[in-house]
């Protein structure tokens, strides 16, 4: 297994998520549309590609990271061509051939909001067309269709183009799922580095959303954790006893496979056993290294100024004093203008974009992650 801080972890390098795999096939058998829910760098489009490279047999599965889209016009522009390449289609030949034949058959000029242009200049609404071409896959088949960034899609729409078209999108999607029809042919995963339900709330439609099933990906338990790492130091010679391996867990705290192998890969350069001055030695290069958390810094600017301002000093206080309670939250709201439900608002994106967490105590906030906490100190509060 090799060490995996910048890749999408696959095949021999996927560290197996048994549990929420497990979840996932259960309810893709179920014909059930799939919200696949989690912060930032816990390991969600591994997850999704783990599918991609190992289908249930019948299934087919299209994996599209649709981060890029700025409107609903380029979002279908960028599913359809997807569908239309030759490497996809070829899983199609021999295994649903009225499907492959209908795909080969279109020529597809335009897709726009008003429909989808054909080669013979005939247009289609767009929702029509997808249906037709998707209930031409054999019954025996099904495909599985994985939106990963599809928030991140629904955010750059509202930013760069407008609410409403967001909304449009979400709509359709929902009146795609709600076709019994189609579902008997075709089910879709969505998911992304930030909360499809917190950005659908924002622009109230939290109802075009809630027919999917939430499937959680959770950071791994201390015993996964500690085999993982096993796995990790075996695969790359590096020499290290359980008492390391445990002060390793102990500091990284929220154990997310990307924490990990930062560690990981900065004590694989050590050629001696490994002692707990590595260890430190290693928390310490990585909070040096920009790159590996200059996004966590970044994301924040999607919110507007006033809220903007309220995160970074929030997430700089607790940073810098370990917790944050309640009231001081609702402190900092008032200093920067916010309405306590939008500052609420704010709280609930840093919580499930993976910043945040008052799991302890409900009026108690800290960071997941002390590593992201520490550098987060050094780098923004400070």
């Amino acid at each position: 297994m090799r060490i995996m801080t910048g890749q999408v972890a696959r095949k021999d390098n996927f560290w197996n998520r048994k549990k929420e795999i497990d979840d996932i096939w259960y309810k893709l058998d179920s014909k059930e549309h799939i919200l696949l829910v989690a912060p930032r760098r816990v390991g969600k489009t591994s997850i999704m590609y783990n599918l991609f490279d190992n289908p249930k047999e019948d299934y087919i599965v299209l994996y599209i990271d649709t981060e890029s889209a700025n409107s609903e016009k380029e979002f279908w522009k960028k599913l359809f061509h997807r569908l239309c390449e030759e490497d996809f289609l070829n899983t199609f030949k021999n295994k649903s051939t009225r499907f492959y034949e209908k795909l080969k058959s279109i020529n597809i000029n335009e897709i726009s909001t008003k429909g989808i242009k054909l080669g013979n200049s005939f247009e289609l609404d767009y929702i029509k067309a997808l249906k037709k071409i998707f209930k031409e896959i054999d019954k025996d088949k099904k495909l599985i269709i994985m939106f990963d960034e599809f928030a991140q899609t629904i955010e750059n729409i509202i930013k760069y183009e407008t609410e409403q078209e967001a909304k449009s999108l979400l709509s359709h999607h929902r009146e795609l799922r709600q076709d019994q029809k189609l579902c008997e042919n075709v089910v879709f995963i969505y998911a992304g580095s930030i909360g499809l339900e917190s950005i659908s709330s924002k622009i109230d439609s939290i109802g075009l959303i809630n027919d999917l099933s939430n499937i959680k990906v959770s950071p791994l338990k201390n015993e996964e954790a500690k085999d993982f790492i096993k796995k990790l130091t075996n695969s790359n010679n590096i020499e290290i006893d359980n008492e390391q391996i445990e002060y390793i867990l102990e500091k990284v705290e929220w154990l997310i496979p990307f924490y990990i192998q930062l560690i990981i890969d900065e004590l694989r350069r050590k050629d001696e056993k490994i002692e707990k001055k590595d260890i430190d030695g290693a928390f310490s290069l990585i909070l040096d290294n920009r790159n590996h958390f200059e996004h966590w810094h970044t994301r924040l600017k999607s919110f507007i100024d006033n809220e903007y301002k309220f995160a970074k000093e929030v997430l700089s206080k607790i940073s810098e004093e370990k917790i944050l309670k309640s009231n001081e939250i609702i402190n900092i709201a008032s200093k920067h203008l916010l309405e306590e439900e939008e500052a609420k608002e704010v709280i609930r994106s840093l919580k499930y974009d993976g910043y945040i967490n008052n799991q302890e105590d409900i009026k108690i906030y800290r960071f997941n992650s002390p590593i992201l906490r520490m550098w987060w100190y050094q780098n923004v509060a400070n």
